[in-house]
């Protein structure tokens, strides 16, 4: 049996990255990542099963910080409960805003394959994922702080809208610093749709309240 080159792994790697950038996953071919590598395909093939085990490859860094960063946000998320749910709210939205984008920064060129090149591959609903993951935690959330009414699908879209942001960062705000900027504004932005939003739930609930006295 014929040793593995380890020399080839860098190469193959650094010429997928550029291939599936420039191309997306749909667009990408084995064929121009060997010529760009200068291996042949079957030197792919044998270090990945599929075009998609090479692509879940270059992004398994970031996904295992992912998964990591929202553990840690999980375990936060009721540690403050008791206190007033909206000052608790504004925490979370803060500090998670902040772990985001770490993860960006730390793997910018995995962010952008991601969110905007892995159409057609394995992870092409990794983010929805992590939307409905996110929905589901903070129905969770708002049931335990005594919001039992609140409209789950409304939920589900201002949440929706709210990771869009950060999703749109990768390509609109390349520097760190204009990227921190903009995320502290649409986090007020996006805090204060939320007052908004209970402040109205708890006035209508009073008046109910009052109808029925």
């Amino acid at each position: 049996m014929a040793l593995r080159d380890y020399s080839l792994d860098d190469k193959i790697i650094t010429s997928a990255f550029a291939e599936f950038s420039a191309k997306g996953y749909m667009g990408a071919s084995l064929r121009k990542i060997a010529e760009k590598a200068g291996v042949t395909v079957g030197a792919i093939q044998t270090r990945y099963k599929s075009k998609d085990a090479l692509f879940l490859s270059l992004l398994k860094p970031f996904l295992d910080d992912i998964e990591a960063t929202f553990q840690d946000i999980r375990a936060d998320y009721y540690a403050d409960a008791g206190t007033d749910p909206m000052a608790q709210l504004k925490t979370s939205m803060q500090e998670e805003s902040a772990a985001i984008l770490h993860l960006i920064f730390s793997h910018y060129r995995e962010a952008a394959l991601l969110f905007y090149g892995s159409a057609g591959s394995s992870l092409e609903h990794y983010f929805d994922m992590i939307v409905n993951n996110k929905i589901e935690e903070s129905i969770s959330f708002f049931h335990s702080t005594g919001y039992t009414d609140v409209d789950e699908k409304l939920l589900g879209l201002l949440i929706s809208s709210q990771f869009d942001s950060y999703r749109r960062i990768v390509t609109d705000c390349p520097d760190r610093e204009t990227a921190e900027k903009y995320m502290s504004a649409l986090m007020t932005y996006h805090f204060g749709g939320w007052v908004a939003l209970f402040d109205s739930a708890d006035k209508l609930q009073k008046k109910e309240d009052s109808y029925e006295i």
